[in-house]
């Protein structure tokens, strides 16, 4: 995946991107929010993004299926506030598991301008084709919590 969000000039000074995560887990059973945020952090530094810990948004015990889930609501407030430029998650499904909820939660990160990285499926969803494949797998992460 290619981005252009490595770094900003100021006055004359490259500066980090800010950079925000979000990690979930719903239930004991499958990935931990530590094994999540290993992979992010290790990706952020590789890429110089700034990660810190007050913009690391962790839902534990939360449905994907959920729209109102504390930690992502926090997340969406200071995107809407400018506080980060970046998005990263470890896969597409931590962010959401409904079809129409996760669409409409990456629509908004685009339209505020905030790139979105997720490391499992490695798709640019700025291009046609990043978007097509999000939806789909939008789709089978909703069908897989159905099932």
């Amino acid at each position: 995946m290619t981005m252009c969000v490595k770094c900003v000039t100021v006055s004359g000074m490259e500066v980090q991107t800010k950079t925000a995560c979000y990690v979930r887990v719903s239930t004991l059973l499958g990935q931990s929010v530590e094994n999540q945020l290993v992979p992010i952090r290790d990706y952020c530094r590789r890429r110089g993004f700034d990660l810190t810990a007050e913009r690391e948004y962790s839902d534990e015990g939360q449905s994907g299926a959920k729209v109102r889930r504390p930690a992502l609501d926090r997340l969406l407030k200071d995107a809407r506030a400018g506080r980060f430029k970046v998005v990263v998650v470890a896969r597409l499904d931590r962010l959401g598991r409904n079809v129409t909820h996760l669409l409409t939660v990456l629509n908004e990160l685009h339209v505020l301008g905030i790139a979105f990285v997720s490391l499992g499926e490695g798709f640019d969803a700025s291009t046609p084709q990043g978007q097509l494949t999000m939806t789909i797998l939008a789709a089978v992460a909703q069908m897989e919590r159905e099932l």
